[in-house]
């Protein structure tokens, strides 16, 4: 169970205003902001998006060049490929299996990890959002089961 301080830390990450963490969490407005000044969660919210942009640009570049790479290795050795080879020549043809892991690995840091609660969060941020310009009284329903269920999910882990 995430404790108070780093479920506040989570939803403002998240981009939810004060008042909103303060009803989700069941919280007074003024126990929020503490945290939020204590924990400089602005100047770090900043920074976080900033270098998670970064780290995530950084790794689709590296996945694409090492695609790349791999095609073109690729492409050459199947140049070198003849019908009359033997199997232990064929073998020598293969991609080395350092090349393919690197580019899963890539593939995996781009692709991202399980959904945490902090993303869980920020899609059912989105989607009330979404709702609420669809159908502002749904919305306003929904309001106290979201925050239900987003309480029941930092419970639970």
């Amino acid at each position: 169970m995430l404790d108070k301080h780093a479920a506040i830390r989570t939803l403002f990450n998240a981009g939810y205003e004060q008042r909103d963490i303060a009803r989700i969490l069941r919280l007074t407005e003024a126990t929020v902001s503490k945290h939020v000044a204590k924990g400089n969660m602005k100047r770090k919210r900043i920074e976080h998006s900033i270098n998670r942009q970064t780290s995530e640009e950084n790794a689709l570049a590296a996945l694409a060049y090492q695609t790349k790479v791999l095609r073109m290795i690729s492409e050459k050795l199947e140049s070198e490929l003849k019908e009359d080879m033997s199997v232990s020549e064929m073998a020598s043809k293969l991609i080395p299996k350092g090349e393919i892991d690197a580019v899963q690995k890539l593939f995996t840091t781009v692709k991202g990890r399980e959904l945490d609660w902090s993303a869980m969060v920020q899609i059912l941020r989105n989607l009330m959002a979404y709702v609420k310009e669809e159908d502002i009284e749904l919305a306003q329903r929904l309001v106290p089961i979201i925050d239900v269920y987003i309480n029941e999910k930092r419970r639970i882990g």
